[in-house]
């Protein structure tokens, strides 16, 4: 088994960490995770990922509850993998905004 793991900036602060296992040039295991530097500290914001034994993401500004991901249990991870990347790219500045906004609303309580 093979792992590899980088870290994919997409701003000063804001960054993808990919981690993939491969077995004989299949992708067993993936983890996703976005990253966001706010008010001086880094904190995780999405992942998708399958090591929980099946396909799921977390959206840290709802909770930390997997949620689980049916539309691509047929597919191979590579291109599941290559989805959520480009899916994270697009998104992760909305993402990042319902993060703070979460808990802007929190501590204003």
């Amino acid at each position: 088994m093979r792992k590899k793991h980088f870290v994919a900036p997409l701003t000063d602060e804001d960054v993808l960490d990919v981690h993939i296992e491969t077995d004989k040039a299949t992708v067993t295991k993936f983890a996703l995770n976005y990253r966001a530097k706010i008010d001086g500290l880094w904190r995780q914001i999405y992942r998708v990922d399958n090591y929980h034994g099946f396909l799921h993401e977390q959206r840290f500004w709802r909770g930390k509850d997997p949620i689980p991901i049916k539309i691509f249990e047929d597919i191979p991870l590579t291109i599941v993998i290559n989805a959520y990347i480009d899916r994270i790219k697009e998104e992760y500045e909305k993402y990042k905004q319902y993060y703070v906004e979460k808990n802007k609303k929190e501590n204003d309580k």
